[in-house]
């Protein structure tokens, strides 16, 4: 065994190179505290709930914040995947910020190894540049390397997916165990994220395009039905909990849809050059150029055919986050932006098959992959500081609110799931005085400074009377209710 481990390094040293600079990498672009949102809060509510075993208490409790908070902020829970990945951690070890995201970095970055072992060995082969570069962009590209520093279930998912196309296209397992492997990663994206499930139209997907005999077909697909089954069941369960996001549909219109479309497909083209991108032509050439070779990487009936299940996977993904009307960053495209460069990349090789130049414009790429990555590693270590949640005004107003508000009233402000993490009181959010005062809640924590929010200001109010405040924050209770009793 320690053999073939040596064996297996002594053969990758680029892979391994490529390994250790995006371990050193996001460990640097790792901080102590977190960025100022709050969908972290309610991941490590639902981890700890696990561990107390009170998750239904949490889902009471969060599904009235919601409901009567302005906004959507989220669902009344959200899938278990990633809390029950949080915790591996805190099951063993007490909670520290920059802990959680080493450990989460470090499993992102050995379960990216199947996403190696996928495209190094798949059917249509790249050269080992091209390997190198396609990893880059799972490794070490900036995007990639801010979510080392974020708690957020995006990695976790990431690394599902790549298990799951590895265990379905490879060779290297009994069938048995093969579709074991696949059914339980399958189950593992699917109580990560709500479109996880859609794995199971690229699993049927590829028992259909497999060169199998119809029974052997029949047999896979059966083996395939339990797995899918408690799927669904999961989503069932998943689903009262996510009804106020569903319920988000009802508002798709022809102009969200076509906004979205042209937003992610920029994203898409901006991707490859990351920092050099942002120029609005620079993402829509790119956008062009990738979809180009990625339609030349299909010119043929068998690379549909080998490519299917994939090609499933990206197109409802992308129709996906299409139609959902509120628009998000590219964090919602990293399940699928792999496979495509990887999918363009291929069609490139085919388009420009000179090994000389072709090899040229690889190393090109991987030097761009690699200065950006330095130029975010050096950002986020030196100048930029993601921690907003935490520090001493922050401590010290956390405290206050602890010790002012009573237990049985209501605060109002703008991150209200990490508020109630933090301090354990009835939180909501209020984004306008009107719904504010006509609302249960009692006080109102604002921001001060603009590194939190723009919107929120201190205010002049005489229905508002002062509690407490500091350089960061201010707490205020309303004098325009009658005292209720607890």
């Amino acid at each position: 065994m320690g053999n073939q481990f040596f064996h297996f390094c002594a053969n990758r040293k680029w892979l391994l190179l490529l390994g250790l600079f995006a371990l050193i990498g996001g460990v640097l672009c790792i901080r102590d505290g977190h960025e100022w949102g709050d969908d972290f809060a309610m991941y490590l509510s639902q981890a700890n709930a696990i561990l107390k075993g009170n998750s239904n208490q949490l889902a009471e409790y969060n599904t009235w914040s919601m409901q009567n908070s302005d906004g959507t902020l989220g669902p009344y829970l959200y899938p278990p995947g990633y809390p029950l990945f949080l915790t591996l951690y805190l099951k063993f070890l007490p909670f520290n910020w920059v802990g959680i995201k080493i450990f989460q970095w470090v499993f992102y970055l050995l379960g990216s190894i199947a996403f190696y072992f996928l495209i190094s060995s798949f059917k249509v082969k790249l050269s080992k540049s091209w390997i190198l570069f396609v990893l880059g962009i799972v490794l070490v590209h900036p995007k990639i390397l801010e979510f080392s520093d974020r708690i957020m279930s995006d990695l976790w998912f990431l690394v599902t997916v790549y298990l799951f196309f590895y265990f379905l296209f490879t060779n290297d397992f009994r069938k048995s165990s093969k579709l074991f492997l696949i059914g339980i990663s399958l189950i593992l994206g699917s109580i990560t994220r709500v479109n996880g499930f859609l794995l199971i139209g690229s699993w049927w997907i590829y028992i259909l395009m497999d060169q199998i005999e119809l029974k052997n077909k029949i047999k896979d697909f059966l083996v395939s039905l339990p797995f899918v089954l408690f799927v669904l069941y999961l989503k069932k369960i998943d689903s009262q909990y996510e009804s106020n996001h569903i319920d988000l549909l009802s508002s798709i219109s022809t102009t969200s849809v076509f906004y979205n479309l042209s937003l992610y497909f920029k994203q898409i083209g901006q991707y490859v050059l990351w920092h050099l991108g942002f120029l609005p032509i620079t993402g829509v050439l790119f956008g062009i150029i990738l979809l180009f070779f990625f339609g030349n990487a299909l010119k043929s009936m068998n690379r549909l055919k080998l490519f299917a299940p994939i090609l499933i996977w990206i197109l409802v993904n992308f129709a996906l986050i299409v139609i959902w009307p509120i628009a998000q960053g590219t964090r919602y495209l990293l399940p699928i932006i792999p496979f495509i460069i990887w999918i363009s990349v291929i069609g490139f090789n085919d388009w420009f098959p000179n090994q000389k130049w072709n090899r040229l414009i690889s190393l090109t790429f991987i030097s761009l992959i690699a200065l950006q990555a330095a130029a975010s590693i050096f950002f986020y270590r030196f100048v930029f500081n993601t921690n907003k949640v935490i520090g001493t005004a922050q401590t010290d107003i956390y405290e206050k609110v602890k010790l002012i508000v009573p237990d049985h009233e209501v605060v109002a402000f703008d991150k209200p799931r990490w508020l109630h993490l933090i301090t354990d009181k009835k939180c909501v959010r209020k984004q306008t005085d009107s719904t504010f005062f006509k609302s249960d809640a009692k006080y109102l924590l604002i921001t001060n400074k603009n590194i939190y929010s723009d919107r929120i200001q201190k205010r002049i109010d005489s229905r508002l009377d002062s509690m407490y405040g500091n350089s960061d924050f201010t707490l205020y209770k309303r004098n325009d209710l009658l005292y209720r009793e607890k």
